[in-house]
């Protein structure tokens, strides 16, 4: 991801899948660990990217 240029529903998405299938249930502590370090480093737009991806991990949590 290009923290440079705005990120796309469909990059967060992908995120997600990415980091279940490696993470599993450990997901959203991961994408949340990642947008510290991006903040910590002064990546606002990464860290928000990663709190975007922490949302769809959430969302597809709370599906019926």
């Amino acid at each position: 991801m290009d923290s440079k240029r705005p990120f796309e529903i469909a990059e967060c998405q992908q995120a997600a899948k990415g980091l279940k299938s490696s993470w599993q249930d450990m997901a959203g502590s991961e994408a949340l660990i990642r947008a510290l370090v991006a903040e910590r480093n002064g990546d606002t737009s990464l860290a928000l990217f990663w709190t975007e991806v922490h949302r769809a991990l959430c969302q597809e949590t709370n599906a019926f």
